[in-house]
């Protein structure tokens, strides 16, 4: 993923709350790899560190096999 497609995710009006859950897996994939070698640069972009913990977040509810509405999601604050 280039740096102006990184920009345009960073730069949604939407915001990562509404952009993320709407991603095929492929591209959230890509966005995190992006956002993570983004934040390894001296100056990553403003608002990458947000966009790059909200996206570990989806990522992580994806693969959870449980799902948000158990009691162990319960537990860790998700209710």
């Amino acid at each position: 993923m280039n740096s102006s497609r990184l920009l345009h995710y960073i730069t949604d009006p939407r915001g990562p709350e509404e952009v993320l859950p709407a991603l095929p897996a492929e591209e959230l994939a890509k966005l995190l790899d992006a956002l993570f070698q983004n934040l390894d640069t001296p100056e990553p972009e403003y608002g990458a560190q947000a966009w790059y913990e909200m996206a570990v977040e989806e990522s992580a509810r994806r693969s959870d096999p449980v799902g948000s509405n158990s009691s162990e999601g319960a537990a860790h604050g998700v209710a």
